[in-house]
């Protein structure tokens, strides 16, 4: 069976249930209203027969005498016929009409006693009431039931009265003294004549109030089914209208409408939070405007204007004023609505509070050029480093060797200190730009902090007042403690020359949970647990528009040649490299507070202990292969070796190096010595070959650009020896002895290794 013909059988299935269904709610109803009108007709019936019998008693007493001879007394018979007799058919079916009305007995007595009570009324006056007008009266009467059993009831007893009063009260019944069988024979037709056409008249009335049951069936079920489209059609309604209600409460951009005037009518919340206002009440009370600024402004009447000509304005970005005085940035859009003949009617729009994205953006761009700066500096360290490890190298050999007579001493130890000074600006350069090299200990800040204080107060002075405040369960972190120094050291002199006459200085440490609330707020955090290094002042404190640039590489406030601008920058450098994140809140005329955050660890602790340097170089007399790309360099490594007994192979690059090993033979090597960073092949790559030829090697890295190739390529692994550019004489022949006499196969940690 095809589905459209399933679809009609389904469809004639389900009209013909419904039919039915209304056919017998129809017959219901019908059955009802039958019932109601009986039971009404019931208590007409009842009253009519107390008036009737009301009738009989006052026509028995005014009307019998002047008809019916016997009156012997000064009360006439009739009078008591018609007050036994008659309250006898009258009370008991009356009160059967009141108390039991639309039942089927009652019907059938109230139609009997009808036509008795009339039998009687007839004959009290002795035939002056028609016969027949009262008959045929009570019978139309009786067919208010439109029940014709009753109708034939009634009609049975007619038949009897006539009978009966026709044998001995002819006069009641003919109006003459002696019946007649054709007075008797007219009766009964008129009688069955009426009796005919009232049970027509019912048979009609019935099927009439069928019909009406049937329409007033259907009107009723039309009705209830026009009655459930308008309760869903209005559920509908109020969905959509609470959909839309939550949709402009709850969107997370500024909806409003405004007067052609620019009068704020109707806003969201977040409309009433990007002007300011706690409260729709509050709005309507200032009076609100668009841009939040009086109406004075020229600024509001110039988009007015604008709007009124345009229509519309789209993703327009402007500064709002708030009630407080505060100011906003906010994008907003606008759009005209006219009536027929083209007046404004009213402005919708949307507004957006975007002062925090426009802060993160210009944090970003800020950070942008922070990390250019930060990766020219680090080529520019990276390279100054070669050259002062030549510059620094070759002082040291001839401050060293004898002989010089002719080159002042005194002289060459100047040109020495002026390249550790260089080497230490690198320093800074490379911890600005998250480039220099780390030698991590697993340590707790306060030891830091404890192990600096006296060097402390010796560098702030007398005038200034130093407090400490170190939390007893500070939890570990795992930095370089020379650079956690230097971070101390020039938060210190920054606060210090923050109150050059004089003041308090609090240093302190704390456990810190940053959350996702000061991630979103501080876009360089990261969630999690910290140990916070925080730094005080009472001193002039910043105005904002020094804070936006605080971290800047070469900004100062400070006089010309009285401070490089590193400081601070280095300082951010170095906390960003371990892993951390620095933050700074200073008021004008208030103070200044620095907080570094750095993560915490679940390591071990490790014992700083603190090593002494002996006089002489130490030396040796094994084989150094030496490989750098840089020319003085390489010249200097091959010298200074030399000088301290070793014998040196040098190579200018990975390749050259790798040939020369595997002539030579790998075994024959005691120590490789490589840089990082070279063309054709990196260090990283050579010591893989040279691993790969004798396993055992040890292999020392040296560079001036470490961080970056690690980033790039993981080019030194955990436990790897590392020496960094510039280095002194001294402090490359102890870790060439240091690499030489530990385990070739046990990895070093420490200030050898590289992480």
């Amino acid at each position: 069976m095809t589905a459209p013909v399933t679809s009609l059988l389904a469809n004639t299935a389900a009209s013909v249930a419904q039919n039915d269904t209304l056919e017998a709610n129809a017959q219901a109803w019908y059955q009802q209203a039958l019932r109601e009108l009986q039971a009404g007709t019931d208590r007409f019936f009842a009253k009519l027969l107390l008036g009737q019998w009301i009738a009989a008693i006052f026509l028995a007493q005014f009307l019998s005498p002047l008809t019916w001879a016997g009156r012997t007394s000064s009360v006439h018979p009739h009078v008591w016929i018609a007050l036994f007799l008659g309250g006898l058919v009258a009370v008991f079916p009356a009160l059967s009409g009141f108390r039991y009305p639309g039942q089927t007995l009652t019907r059938h007595t109230l139609a009997i006693a009808q036509m008795l009570m009339s039998a009687l009324l007839i004959h009290v006056t002795g035939g002056r009431i028609e016969t027949h007008f009262h008959v045929f009266g009570s019978l139309a009467f009786i067919a208010f039931y439109r029940d014709i059993r009753v109708l034939l009831t009634a009609t049975f007893v007619v038949a009897a009265d006539h009978f009966l009063r026709g044998i001995f009260w002819p006069q009641s019944v003919f109006g003459v003294l002696t019946a007649s069988p054709w007075r008797t024979v007219e009766h009964a037709f008129w009688v069955l004549f009426e009796v005919s056409f009232l049970i027509m008249a019912i048979k009609r009335s019935l099927e009439e109030m069928l019909q009406v049951a049937r329409r007033q069936i259907t009107l009723e079920d039309l009705n209830e089914a026009m009655e459930e489209k308008v309760r869903a059609r209005t559920e509908q309604l109020r969905q959509t209208e609470e959909r839309y209600r939550t949709l402009f409460e709850d969107a997370p951009l500024g909806i409003f409408q405004a007067s052609p005037t620019g009068e704020i009518l109707v806003a969201n919340g977040a409309m009433l939070e990007v002007m300011g206002f706690s409260s729709h009440e509050e709005m309507r009370a200032a009076g609100a405007r668009l841009h939040g600024v009086p109406a004075s402004n020229p600024t509001v009447e110039e988009l007015l204007q604008r709007l009124k000509v345009k229509g519309q304005l789209s993703s327009q970005e402007v500064a709002w004023q708030r009630p407080d005085g505060s100011t906003v940035r906010v994008q907003e859009s606008f759009k005209a609505l006219r009536d027929c003949a083209g007046e404004i009617l009213s402005f919708e729009g949307t507004a957006e509070d975007i002062t925090q994205r426009r802060e993160l953006e210009e944090r970003y761009l800020q950070s942008q050029k922070v990390q250019a700066i930060g990766q020219l500096a680090g080529g520019v360290a990276h390279d100054f480093n070669n050259i002062l490890t030549a510059i620094i190298g070759y002082s040291d050999l001839l401050i060293d060797k004898g002989g010089l007579e002719s080159v002042p001493r005194a002289q060459v130890h100047e040109i020495k200190r002026a390249s550790e000074r260089a080497a230490s600006l690198t320093q800074q350069l490379l911890a600005f730009s998250r480039k220099q090299t780390l030698l991590p200990r697993v340590l707790r800040l306060n030891t830091v902090v404890s192990e600096m204080d006296q060097m402390l107060r010796r560098l702030v002075g007398e005038h200034i007042q130093i407090q400490t405040k170190l939390a007893s369960d500070i939890a570990a972190v795992k930095v370089d403690p020379g650079q956690v120094q230097q971070v101390v050291m020039n938060l210190v002199v920054n606060a210090r020359d923050a109150m050059p006459d004089g003041g308090k200085l609090t240093i302190e440490t704390a456990n810190a949970t940053l959350d996702e609330e000061y991630c979103r707020l501080h876009p360089e955090a990261v969630p999690g647990t910290y140990v916070s290094l925080a730094v005080s002042d009472n001193g002039v404190g910043m105005t904002p528009e020094v804070r936006a640039r605080l971290f800047e590489p070469f900004f100062t406030t400070k006089a010309v040649g009285a401070g490089t601008g590193l400081g601070l920058a280095t300082c951010h450098g170095i906390v960003k490299q371990s892993g951390g994140t620095i933050s700074v809140y200073s008021e004008l005329g208030v103070g200044t507070t620095f907080r570094a955050y750095f993560p915490t660890t679940r390591e071990s602790v490790e014992e700083l202990v603190a090593t002494e340097r002996s006089a002489s170089l130490s030396s040796g007399s094994e084989t150094v292969l030496l490989v750098e790309d840089e020319p003085m360099v390489r010249e200097l490594g091959v010298l200074a070796l030399s000088s301290l007994g070793y014998r040196v192979i040098e190579a200018a690059n990975g390749v050259e190096a790798l040939n020369r090993l595997e002539k030579m033979g790998a075994d024959s090597i005691s120590l490789l010595v490589t840089d990082v960073v070279m063309p054709e092949m990196g260090g990283r790559e050579l010591a893989r070959h040279a691993r790969r030829l004798h396993p055992g090697m040890r292999i020392l890295f040296s560079s001036g650009y470490t961080y970056d190739a690690i980033e790039r390529g993981d080019l030194l692994e955990h436990g790897t020896y590392f020496l960094a550019k510039p280095y002194t004489m001294a402090l490359l022949a102890d870790k060439i002895r240091e690499v030489l006499e530990s385990p070739s196969t046990v990895p070093v940690n420490g200030a050898a290794t590289a992480n």
